[in-house]
């Protein structure tokens, strides 16, 4: 039987949060030789590297990536059976930042959830541009952050990967003889690039029909037929459909959403994170 230690799983946590066993160390309340003690002992129980280290830190192995979610749930389980124990519950209030395009969807499956099962825990969600959560998120004022991987410089605690397709009022024709209409992001957005990329890559002639700043106003651009709009799939409105594949036109957008949260932050947040992480099968892959 492989008797896992939720001290040695600790160690291995903070490491693969942070990426480097200082960092790891200064969280844990440790020293860097007992936190990489602490690593070897866990890799020599489960017998196969967890880590593969660089100059750059450490990140995980394969085998390091499946113990992630394991070590994950040990460790939820171990503080959820002391809480309930002891009786005492988590009560915080914790600031959310997230992208429209992305709170619109699949997250609030994971947030209801949570909410139901954590109710003394309250959640301020605030919905902005990438650019904006990024900024309030490094000042300090957002204790967790969903947006666009490509605004903020440090290591997300997850990512997903989402496609943006290319979205038409159900009744639009694309006129071949034209250029393609394009409902384009503002000049800050992080997503114009890709969007652009994949316009120049198929060397399409497009124009932009209008430009829109906000989830709300892309979805009424593309219902009044304006032109075409790449949106997450599950933000397209009513009344519309996607692009039929076709050489002579655009492919799918890939963009990256990161979960970002605070070094420091509330056991509530903390808590959330580890929710996340554990549902994130109920978000796209």
């Amino acid at each position: 039987m492989l008797d896992l230690d939720p001290y040695l799983l600790r160690a291995f946590l903070a490491v693969a949060e942070i990426g480097t066993v200082s960092g790891a160390a200064a969280t844990l309340n440790r020293t860097q030789a007992a936190v990489s003690m602490q690593l070897r002992k866990l890799e020599d129980l489960v017998g196969v590297r967890l880590f593969s280290r660089s100059q750059k830190g450490l990140s995980l192995t394969a085998q390091g990536q499946i113990m992630l979610p394991y070590a994950r749930e040990i460790v939820r389980l171990g503080d959820e059976a002391g809480k309930r124990l002891s009786g005492k519950t988590i009560r915080d209030r914790i600031r959310l930042g997230v992208v429209e395009d992305f709170a619109a969807g699949h997250l609030i499956r994971i947030l209801r959830n949570f909410r139901d099962q954590n109710p003394d825990i309250e959640i301020d969600i605030i919905i902005e541009p990438n650019r904006r959560l990024a900024a309030l998120f490094n000042d300090g004022l957002l204790d967790l952050a969903v947006c666009d991987v490509t605004c903020l410089s440090r290591k997300p605690a997850l990512v997903w990967t989402e496609y943006m397709m290319w979205t038409v009022r159900s009744d639009f024709v694309v006129d071949a003889g034209e250029p393609l209409p394009i409902i384009m992001f503002d000049e800050g957005c992080p997503w114009t690039i890709p969007v652009t990329g994949a316009l120049s890559q198929r060397g399409i002639k497009w124009k932009t029909a209008c430009v829109a700043s906000t989830l709300v106003a892309v979805a009424a651009a593309v219902r009044v037929g304006v032109g075409i709009a790449p949106m997450i799939a599950n933000t397209q409105p009513e009344g519309c459909r996607t692009l039929d594949k076709s050489s002579d036109l655009p492919g799918p957008v890939r963009i990256e959403i990161g979960l970002y949260n605070q070094p420091d932050m509330a056991e509530g947040a903390r808590y959330l994170v580890d929710f996340i992480t554990r549902h994130a099968a109920m978000l796209p892959a």
